[in-house]
């Protein structure tokens, strides 16, 4: 006789007890074959735009039957849906696939293969009574079996939120001017990507910002764009936020030409370019990457002042327009690492930049508000600000 497991039974005849979902009492319990695992302690960020609640989802379906997600619910045991419910298009976009590029003949996002993931990445704007504690997050499954009701619900998994305040750091550069491209959003490239390191998935670049300076008339460049002195940033001094001890440089990659693929072959080791990473009090590293062949004046071991400089703005390594890369993360290594929430002491708010393609095609950014000072916040994607 062969013998399964209850379990197994239970899956494969379709026996979820979907009523069992549709109840309050947090003794009921569920088997919908998804597992829901928080990559990280949600952080609640002060944002230029307002506080951001930012954390990931793994979404793994442990069955061999392909299992449809027709929405998501982010809140607490007493109001389910109180911050969030995806569903639809808005579902989608929430959802990816890390290793599976979409592409004709694959499944819509939504539907999880068996023995298969996905990715939900949260990044929820807050509003001031938002209720950031006891959070829950649900799912609900379409049905995959003729005699299942409607919904298959699977029961709420806890999000723990980290509680640790943001780093705190100074300016990286000076001067006013300067964009926040694939800064804090829910899908600019820096956040869409997932890296596993050391056999652990990780977000490095979390919180990542590329720092890019515009011209005196609103412009990314003047001039032949495929000239990195053509790009106002370029050379600019990049700046120690903190004081701290340099942890490593590395240094003697060659600048690209703006607009065509790296002079130098991309690998773990090369994709940061020439780098500087500040070991900080507390236990968090900042990370500078792509600067200037031969402009990094430190070493490893030396300790460094705030405002310290620590090389010049560039355009090495995975880089295609001369920028200042800068992220804060656990760990002191460019891609080994997992972001963590950091806010700049004070800069000023002086808008956004709102078409990035007619930016980088030449266009002219013009500020549409009046200057705002800030003080501990992190920019949002596309921000301009000034220090």
């Amino acid at each position: 006789m062969v013998r399964h497991p209850l379990v197994q039974l239970l899956l494969l005849s379709g026996l979820l007890v979907a009523a069992f979902g549709a109840r309050a009492e947090p003794d009921v319990h569920s088997i919908t074959p998804l597992d829901i695992h928080i990559l990280r302690p949600a952080s609640v960020v002060p944002a230029t735009d307002g506080p951001h609640l930012v954390f990931e989802a793994l979404i793994s379906n442990f069955s061999p039957v392909p299992m449809t997600l027709s929405s998501v619910r982010l809140g607490t045991a007493a109001q389910p849906a109180a911050l969030a419910r995806f569903e639809d298009a808005a579902l989608a976009t929430l959802l990816s696939r890390p290793g599976r590029p979409p592409g004709d003949g694959q499944p819509p996002v939504t539907v999880i293969q068996g023995n298969t993931f996905a990715a939900a990445l949260f990044d929820l704007p807050l509003g001031d009574d938002a209720p950031v504690a006891d959070l829950r997050l649900a799912l609900t499954i379409a049905p995959f079996k003729p005699d299942l009701p409607d919904t298959t619900l699977n029961t709420a998994v806890a999000v723990p939120v980290d509680r640790t305040p943001p780093v705190i750091v100074s300016a990286p550069v000076a001067g006013t001017g300067w964009v926040a491209f694939n800064g804090l959003s829910a899908t600019s490239i820096h956040r869409t990507t997932l890296m596993v390191v050391d056999g652990q998935a990780r977000v490095p670049e979390r919180y990542a910002i590329d720092f890019m300076k515009l011209t005196g008339d609103g412009r990314e460049f003047r001039g032949d764009q495929a000239r990195n002195e053509s790009w106002p940033g370029y050379g600019q001094a990049v700046l120690a936020v903190a004081d701290g001890v340099i942890e490593s440089v590395r240094d003697g990659f060659p600048d690209n030409v703006p607009g065509r693929p790296p002079a130098q072959k991309v690998t773990l080791d090369t994709i940061a370019g020439n780098q500087v990473i500040l070991r900080l009090k507390g236990g968090a590293y900042a990370a500078y990457a792509h600067l200037i062949p031969g402009s990094i004046p430190v070493r490893p071991g030396q300790a460094v002042r705030q405002g310290q400089v620590l090389g010049r703005l560039g355009n090495s390594g995975q880089s295609d327009a001369p920028h200042l890369h800068f992220q804060v993360g656990d760990r002191g290594h460019i891609a080994a690492t997992d972001g963590l929430p950091f806010v700049f002491d004070a800069f000023t708010l002086l808008g956004v930049v709102a078409d990035t393609a007619a930016a980088d095609a030449g266009g002219a950014w013009t500020a549409s508000q009046v200057p705002q000072p800030r003080r501990r916040q992190l920019p949002a994607e596309n921000a301009v600000i000034g220090f």
